[in-house]
């Protein structure tokens, strides 16, 4: 009885590779593997593409926000030195010392009102800047994750 059922036991199992492993089988499996191995690379390289897309805008616009304001900060610069020389002009000018002195007073008010003026128009450009910059990392997040799906 144990040699009879382990004879029908074997065959059921040879049966069942026979039909499993079939070559019909085998290349249907095999055509499937490939086409979701296919699938997921033409996802992965289109993600893969977005990202560096996404990136090379990210940088793009660091690279324009940070051009904008160092330009910013050098035509601040050559604003104050050459206040800084007109001022020297005028004061060295002077008819008296005491007019030497009020130009003086006026130059440092001038400039300290100047300076106030170019802090608040940096740190508004500054963060017009970061906001942009924010705005473009979510954006190409949100669109990571949509194409992600």
């Amino acid at each position: 009885m144990n040699q009879q059922f382990g004879q029908q036991a074997f065959n059921q199992a040879e049966k069942f590779f026979k039909e499993a492993f079939a070559p019909q089988q085998v290349q249907a499996f095999a055509e499937k593997s490939i086409a979701t191995s296919r699938d997921f690379y033409e996802k992965a390289a289109a993600a893969a593409q977005d990202g560096a897309r996404a990136l090379t805008e990210v940088a793009d616009t660091a690279w324009g926000s940070t051009k904008l304001l160092n330009e910013k900060v050098v035509q601040n610069m050559t604003a104050n030195v050459e206040s800084v020389f007109a001022a020297a002009h005028e004061i060295v000018s002077a008819k008296s010392l005491q007019e030497a002195a009020r130009l003086q007073s006026e130059y440092l008010q001038k400039l300290a009102a100047q300076a106030t003026e170019q802090t608040k128009e940096f740190v508004d450009l500054s963060t017009r800047a970061t906001q942009h910059m924010f705005e473009k990392v979510q954006a190409a997040a949100a669109k990571s994750m949509r194409s992600a799906v």
